[in-house]
């Protein structure tokens, strides 16, 4: 593939990589343009994305069970987490079952919050797929999950890419 608009780039090389070449662009694209929207809300991308998970799952989940949900370390986790109960956002409660592991509960004020990202990622996400036939997106949404469900489970197999 030539020259290409937005992309500028001779692809030829590269044409087994299309997928990855795009998935990479935009997400860096997307996550640098949700990052200056978010900017006014004194939050990032980094700050929301565990309260974007924490609202989609039970009251009082672990923090082990929302570093799983998120796939990531448990000890980047519990830094980010520090930031989110400081601000009052996220609050950390023990586990009744086991002292050792916490539970958490988003605030009001992190409920006021998590509604500011969601207006504000809506509106992105609209301008993004600006042009794409609305009945196209649950399509695109299935073949990004399919991804994203071969992703996991090749880790989960133990086959991830050296």
């Amino acid at each position: 593939m030539g020259p290409r608009g937005f992309l500028n780039i001779d692809e030829s090389r590269f044409r087994d990589m299309a997928v990855t070449f795009r998935i990479m662009r935009l997400g860096a694209v997307w996550r640098t343009r949700l990052e200056r929207a978010l900017k006014p809300t004194g939050l990032s991308v980094a700050g929301f994305r565990p309260m974007a998970y924490l609202m989609m799952m039970p009251d009082g989940t672990s923090q082990r069970d929302l570093a799983a949900a998120m796939n990531t370390d448990t000890s980047a986790l519990v830094r980010v987490l520090d930031l989110l109960e400081a601000a009052s956002l996220v609050e950390r409660r023990p586990d009744e079952a086991d002292r050792r592991a916490n539970r958490l509960f988003i605030t009001p004020e992190g409920r006021k919050k998590c509604r500011q990202f969601h207006e504000i990622s809506a509106r992105l996400e609209r301008e993004m797929t600006a042009g794409l036939p609305r009945e196209a997106i649950p399509g695109l949404v299935g073949l990004l999950d399919r991804i994203l469900l071969n992703a996991e489970r090749a880790s989960a197999a133990g086959r991830d890419v050296p």
